[in-house]
């Protein structure tokens, strides 16, 4: 009997861990990952980093983690009594929305893995092969599949009344049990097992090119004898491997966070579902870590992208003298507008007499000035 208080003595706590995480960090989560998200969106579409075809798959990167973050959101909003996911209708759109923007993000994470590869692979191919034109087309055709993947699971969830309660409740349709089984086997196929496979091997490939072209750079500089300033270059900075730096970041962040979440998923194929221990791992890892990957990137970005960061300063100093710029050109305009308004002023008083007479007795002093005088 003490055992059994004991036990449920734990449970509560964890749970009340859990419930207290999901009340207080998830907002934080949401706020301060759309944020960042938002400005990486600006800056890889609004700088000059928009040339380069690493930043289209970081900017639909962005897209797809904030509309994610809303819909975390949203469903946080039923913690504060504020139940729009539970409604019909809001039910279906927001898990067919969130189902979009999660498996866009993964295939994105991969989609600048295997570019950067090629870029590492075969550098004097990289203007030809990786082009924004490529990038577009890419991110279109993922975005495309991804919404024709998804639409099943908008007949999967119904809303139904909760047991003891008058609210409703958003889950799995009872008529689509065994279709929904079979879609989550695939869907943990297609949107973990593969993806999360295809990101280890591309970083191990393009860990190992980067360390061979850096071996044979210093081997023919020192077979070259040249100096040693020149020979001590710092790979840090070349502009190439300063990007597959932050993207080999990116990518291996991504699978650290969602890597626990594919362990538990696989385990619950194996235990049943109604373990507890099993329910509050995968509450924990979803909401610690699965939905952090979907808000840290800014992070990455400013910690390991030089030319990322170079373009947020740019971005705050071109707004700041931008505003200069504006308050100069204010100033300027109605300055004109005086010296407008007065010409008109005078002009409108018709007296060129007067102004023919200043100019003829002007002329007619400096004729009676010496010729040296009238140098100086």
């Amino acid at each position: 009997m003490t055992g059994n208080n004991s036990t449920i003595a734990f449970d509560r706590t964890l749970d009340n861990l859990l419930q207290n995480i999901q009340l207080y960090y998830t907002p934080i989560l949401v706020v301060l990952g759309s944020l960042g998200n938002c400005l990486s969106m600006y800056a890889f579409f609004g700088t000059n980093l928009r040339y380069s075809s690493s930043s289209i798959y970081l900017g639909a990167l962005a897209i797809s983690d904030s509309i994610f973050l809303m819909i975390v959101f949203v469903v946080w909003l039923v913690m504060v009594h504020v139940n729009l996911f539970n409604q019909y209708g809001f039910c279906q759109c927001f898990i067919y929305i969130s189902t979009i923007s999660g498996c866009l993000s993964v295939w994105l994470v991969v989609a600048f893995t295997v570019e950067r590869y090629i870029a590492v692979k075969w550098p004097l191919r990289r203007q030809f092969l990786c082009t924004v034109a490529r990038a577009k087309i890419t991110v279109m055709g993922l975005t495309a599949l991804a919404v024709v993947y998804s639409s099943p699971v908008l007949l999967f969830s119904t809303v139904r009344l909760e047991a003891g309660t008058n609210s409703n409740i958003c889950e799995l349709d009872n008529a689509w049990d065994d279709w929904a089984d079979v879609y989550n086997y695939f869907d943990t196929i297609i949107t973990f097992a593969v993806p999360l496979t295809v990101i280890v091997i591309f970083n191990i490939l393009i860990v190992r090119n980067i360390y061979k072209f850096d071996h044979v750079r210093r081997t023919l500089t020192i077979e070259s004898d040249v100096s040693s300033e020149k020979a001590h270059i710092p790979r840090d900075r070349m502009p190439q491997t300063k990007v597959t730096k932050m993207l080999l970041l990116v990518s291996t962040a991504f699978f650290c966070l969602n890597m626990p979440s594919f362990v538990l998923r696989l385990t619950a194929f194996t235990y049943d579902n109604n373990q507890l221990w099993l329910i509050y791992a995968q509450q924990m890892c979803n909401q610690l870590l699965f939905n952090t990957s979907f808000g840290i990137n800014f992070i990455l970005y400013c910690v390991s992208g030089q030319n990322f960061r170079r373009a947020m300063v740019y971005m705050f100093t071109k707004r700041s003298s931008n505003r200069r710029s504006g308050t100069l050109t204010q100033m300027t305009n109605q300055g004109k507008q005086c010296v407008s308004e007065l010409t008109r002023r005078y002009s409108s008083k018709k007296q060129p007499h007067f102004v023919d007479s200043v100019r003829r007795k002007y002329s007619k002093e400096t004729q009676k000035l010496p010729v040296n005088e009238e140098l100086q």
